[in-house]
């Protein structure tokens, strides 16, 4: 892995008190599909397909019915930059440290003429933990900081609006190129002067509508890390295309078979900060590439399902804290840890066995945790250089 930029002294550690006492279910592959927004591209409106009159909901459902219950039971295409999906399992995936830790099934192919060539199409993976413990993907996300990361050509934080082409619209053949029957189709803008303005091309073999006509607006706006461009016309003539494979941290990059899977390990937060996350319970996969490839059209990733690769391992409470602090108090009232500190540390609850169940940064001042538990459960709570033995309902 590369080495990761840092901005800040400070390592965060997180995971959820009802995520913890969760993790002995067995299914090891997606049992929900929460979001499914794509950005425009050849196979939108085709993969899933969309019938007119769809809503979003039923769209949702013909995502799920895609990746759900299987490794591989079907496949969704996420369209071109910025086109995303996230969803998650019966249980949360533990972080096994130094392991592989999940993997996400992709449609990508290398060719045996061309070293790491062929139709490699990487999306950005991030990760969250359920920590306000609702079931839902409404917490903090971390990126999987792939091979790519720290790449000066990559650019994070990336925002990009694409424009829905107005009714009427006339296209614009390439006369270079007969497969290209609309090279000004679909507009997009971003306030980054690199890429400031262009076009998703339309071209022959995918006549249907590119734009997802089930989402309502005449803008759609996506934020995420903007991978360097992997495409190649190694003839020359715009005849042979090859997408090339980066090194490893992306869904849809290598073909399944070479595909060792994703860590835990390699999540950052936003400043580039390795994150430390027991386990996590959602998964977002997001196109990574904004490029056309002549007749191949531009670069969209697929996803075909996803395996948690150690379903059974037992939670891992062995993660490193990485702030000390003196804590004031650690107190408990009706089920509600109450925890007052002089300065931010980092705040453990485990039960007397070792099993860590929370691990994560609280700031100077006063803050609450109530633990999915039952009234006379013995924790041990430590914050700082405190640590206490606590039974919740006291």
């Amino acid at each position: 892995m590369p080495a990761i930029r840092q901005h800040r002294k400070l390592f965060v550690a997180s995971a959820v008190l009802s995520t913890a006492l969760a993790l002995n279910a067995g299914n090891p592959y997606i049992s929900r599909v929460f979001e499914y927004v794509p950005a425009p591209g050849q196979f939108i409106n085709t993969v899933p397909e969309y019938s007119d009159g769809d809503s979003y909901a039923d769209i949702l459902n013909r995502a799920n019915e895609q990746l759900c219950g299987e490794a591989r039971p079907g496949m969704i295409c996420l369209g071109a930059f910025g086109g995303y999906v996230v969803f998650g399992f019966d249980h949360p995936v533990v972080n096994v440290e130094g392991e592989y830790d999940f993997k996400i099934y992709g449609n990508a192919i290398i060719s045996s003429q061309e070293p790491y060539g062929g139709s490699c199409e990487p999306g950005v993976v991030w990760v969250s933990a359920d920590t306000n413990g609702n079931g839902l993907p409404d917490d903090k996300w971390y990126q999987l900081a792939g091979s790519e990361y720290s790449n000066p050509a990559t650019i994070h934080g990336f925002r990009l609006t694409y424009h829905r082409p107005e009714a009427g619209h006339t296209p614009v053949p390439d006369p270079a190129n007969k497969a290209i029957t609309d090279s000004r189709y679909i507009r997009w803008t971003s306030d980054n002067p690199e890429y400031a303005e262009g076009y998703l091309q339309q071209n022959m073999f995918h006549r249907q509508s590119y734009w997802p006509e089930w989402l309502e607006g005449e803008t759609l706006v996506f934020e995420g890390t903007l991978l360097p461009p992997n495409a190649t016309d190694v003839s020359g003539k715009g005849s042979n295309w090859v997408l090339c494979a980066f090194g490893e941290g992306y869904a849809d990059n290598l073909p399944d078979t070479e595909d060792k899977g994703l860590k835990i390990d390699w999540a950052v937060d936003e400043y580039g900060n390795p994150v430390r996350l027991p386990a996590i319970d959602f998964v977002k996969v997001q196109s990574g590439m904004l490029q056309n490839a002549g007749w191949l059209g531009e670069t969209s990733t697929e996803v075909c399902g996803a395996e948690d690769l150690h379903p059974d391992a037992p939670f891992n409470s062995s993660l490193p804290c990485s702030l000390q602090a003196d804590a004031a108090a650690i107190t408990v009232r009706n089920g509600v840890i109450q925890i007052r500190l002089s300065t931010a540390a980092e705040v453990r609850v485990s039960t007397v066995d070792g099993r860590l169940l929370y691990c994560g940064l609280h700031p100077e001042g006063t803050s609450e945790l109530k633990p999915d538990c039952p009234p006379g459960c013995l924790l041990i709570v430590s914050a700082g250089h405190v640590r206490r033995k606590l039974i919740t309902g006291s």
